[in-house]
């Protein structure tokens, strides 16, 4: 007969709060697919990477949840070790692929706002080998266990599988998925938020602090939302390990899978976020469900009400407001499109205007009736 590790009680409520994982996992995270490929305007290349982020967590809920859930159930493992070794190997795959599609994100947000009008932009053709490059990176930190260099094994009062941390056989193991898969990647995050952060301020100093710049800016602040939710979901699961593994330090089970539980949460986090901070996510969402929003219609109309084009060589007269303009072809030469905010001031009379630069373009024939967008950000 299987020991039990923890009380009938214990096991129940691990259940329950991995079914309630499970289900907001798989819910929000397939909504954030389905949405993403219904609408072509997310098609952008940072919203791959997000993608791409949004597809790890979904297979987390999708692979992992449900062994975990009726391991609960049934109060102990009871798949075998060969499932034991794919569980293992897998979690640790999605999960090394989030961490490091959170640091792609990060440091191409600091680029973005660092370099807000660099011609070498992040591209869909650059943002798919970025993915690629993510998954092959997690392999090479998951897969040695696979080849002998450490093992997978049953852990977490015996409801889950992941890298041996307790026998210290493969210690150098245990070094190298800490180095690859956790400190280097968070240490991209944090290098790349401090510079991000230093630039804004500068930016703020000197008054160069424009729309596209802030734009960008509520989009960094979504990610650095994401990367702590991660952060607070498996750091404190990350620091047990490496007790365990060096300071041989020993826990409760009941310790290890309430740890091992709360870095499983992480896979409904980032839904919510894209959902609750990323304008472009709503946005989809009542198009999609054909809801009007006539309050931020109205705000567009009011904005994006005049359109300047600077042609190099040759600068053209600023359309009336009134006119209809609906097409330019820049094929002869390279356009700078810029979007003029336009607001009245009470106390004076005339227009306040904010030039930014929205977009440069290279033999394309532009709608202007269109929003525009600086990077993955309406405007």
């Amino acid at each position: 007969m299987r020991q039990q590790l923890i009380s009938n009680a214990a096991y129940h409520g691990a259940a329950v709060v991995l079914g309630v994982i499970g289900i907001v996992g798989f819910v929000f995270n397939a909504c954030v697919i389905f949405i993403m490929i219904k609408d072509p305007q997310l098609r952008t290349p940072q919203n791959l990477i997000l993608f791409n982020l949004a597809v790890s967590d979904f297979a987390v809920s999708l692979v992992g949840n449900p062994v975990t859930l009726a391991a609960a159930i049934t109060k102990g493992w009871i798949f075998g070790q060969t499932i034991c070794v794919m569980y293992g190997f897998f979690m640790g795959l999605f999960g090394i692929s989030s961490i490091t599609t959170l640091s792609v994100l990060a440091y191409d947000r600091y680029l973005m706002i660092r370099y807000p009008f660099s011609t070498r932009r992040l591209t869909n053709e650059s943002a798919i080998y970025a993915i690629a490059s993510i998954w092959v990176y997690a392999f090479i930190v998951t897969g040695p266990p696979l080849f002998g260099w450490s093992h997978y094994v049953n852990e977490s009062a015996d409801i889950s599988c992941s890298v041996d941390w307790e026998s210290g056989e493969y210690v150098s193991y245990v070094v190298f998925i800490f180095l690859f898969g956790f400190f280097i990647p968070v240490s991209i995050i944090f290098y790349s938020y401090i510079n991000l952060f230093i630039t804004v301020k500068r930016r703020a100093s000197t008054n160069s602090f424009g729309q596209a710049t802030k734009a960008e800016f509520r989009v960094a602040i979504m990610v650095v939302v994401m990367i702590i939710a991660f952060l607070i979901s498996w750091t404190p699961y990350a620091v047990l390990a490496l007790l365990i593994a060096f300071a041989g330090v020993q826990v409760s089970p009941i310790v290890s899978i309430i740890l091992a539980i709360f870095a499983k949460s992480s896979i409904c986090w980032n839904p919510i976020i894209y959902i609750g901070l990323n304008t472009q996510f709503r946005t989809a969402w009542k198009r999609f469900l054909k809801i009007s929003n006539q309050m931020e219609g109205s705000k567009e109309g009011e904005n994006f009400t005049r359109v300047s084009k600077m042609i190099v060589g040759k600068v053209d007269s600023v359309p009336s407001p009134n006119s209809t303009v609906e097409q330019y072809d820049t094929s002869p030469a390279i356009t700078h499109w810029m979007a003029i905010d336009e607001r009245e001031n009470d106390s004076t009379g005339p227009y306040m205007f904010n030039l930014e630069m929205c977009n440069i373009c290279k033999n394309k024939v532009l709608d202007i009736t269109r929003p525009c967008d600086i990077g993955d950000v309406s405007l």
